[in-house]
């Protein structure tokens, strides 16, 4: 009777032990930013003949803790660079207005405008395949290439200089 109501404890403290443990789960990769709106738009100079342009914008809410270092656009065309600037939005419209800033002059819940721009010399790193399309590249304080796909992009009305 001793022997069996030994028996009958132990397995309740082992089965109790074994449920009482937390499932431990991986933790979750916060964003780095989020993102508000992507679109393209032409700009038409009005010179007769002259090419069109047309650049990607990317307004995006920074949610990392070390400041982005640079942004990189790898589209249907090619690697561009991007140029940052905080974006404040015009009230009542759905432009914004920019200053350009540093790097380290970002931070936590700043909204920043991405801006491609063509000319340079910027390789495409090793890590970047060249199937990967439609995606921001970036990186912050010391990181290695992160990446953050661009599924729907904008097409605003094109802008005609005269």
């Amino acid at each position: 009777m001793y022997t069996q109501r030994i028996v009958f404890l132990l397995i309740a403290a082992i089965m109790t032990t074994g449920c009482a443990q937390g499932k431990t789960k991986a933790p979750k990769q916060k964003a780095y930013f989020k993102l508000v709106e992507a679109y393209t738009q032409t700009t038409v100079p009005g010179i007769p003949g002259a090419s069109h342009k047309t650049n990607y914008y990317f307004v995006i809410v920074w949610e990392g803790t070390k400041s982005p270092e640079s942004f990189f656009w790898r589209g249907e065309n090619g690697w561009l660079n991007c140029n940052m600037a905080k974006a404040h939005k015009i009230s009542g419209g759905r432009d914004y207005t920019t200053q350009v800033v540093l790097p380290n002059d970002i931070h936590r819940k700043d909204t920043l405008e991405l801006t491609t721009f063509t000319g340079g010399k910027f390789p495409i790193p090793a890590e970047v395949t060249g199937d990967v399309k439609n995606t921001l590249f970036f990186k912050t304080g010391g990181s290695a290439w992160l990446s953050f796909p661009v599924n729907k992009i904008d097409k605003h009305d094109d802008v005609i200089m005269r």
